[in-house]
């Protein structure tokens, strides 16, 4: 199992509920429930109930906090490898460039450079 943030994940990467909630205060909402309802009713009124509303809620947030956290470690790579991958095309490009530039100028330079040092316009 790994651990992102504060929430327990299987190998799978889904969470593992580790804080259980007791039986007493899930059910302490339904006390009033009338005799003879069937479990599809009891397991409605469970889920419509405010604690495992409030749970649902602190599930779906800690959720959704993972999911962007690992969205942002996902985008952040590939967006340092396109930029290291741009970076470096344009630099073998530049260097051709600025190569291709040197082969055309350096005859003239180096002609006016020794003709300045024999002293010749």
């Amino acid at each position: 199992m790994s651990r992102v943030t504060d929430m327990l994940l299987d190998a799978e990467g889904l969470p593992v509920l580790t804080d259980r909630v007791a039986d007493e205060e899930l059910l302490s909402g339904l006390a009033d429930l009338p005799p003879g309802m069937t479990t599809a009713e009891i397991a409605e009124q469970l889920l419509a109930s405010e604690v495992f509303q409030q749970q649902l809620d602190s599930v779906s947030a800690e959720l959704s906090r993972n999911l962007r956290l690992q969205v942002e470690q996902v985008l952040g790579t590939a967006i340092e490898n396109a930029v290291s991958q741009a970076l470096e095309q344009n630099s073998t490009y530049s260097f051709e460039l600025i190569r291709q530039h040197l082969e055309q100028v350096l005859p003239e330079l180096f002609a006016r450079v020794m003709q300045e040092e024999d002293g010749s316009p």
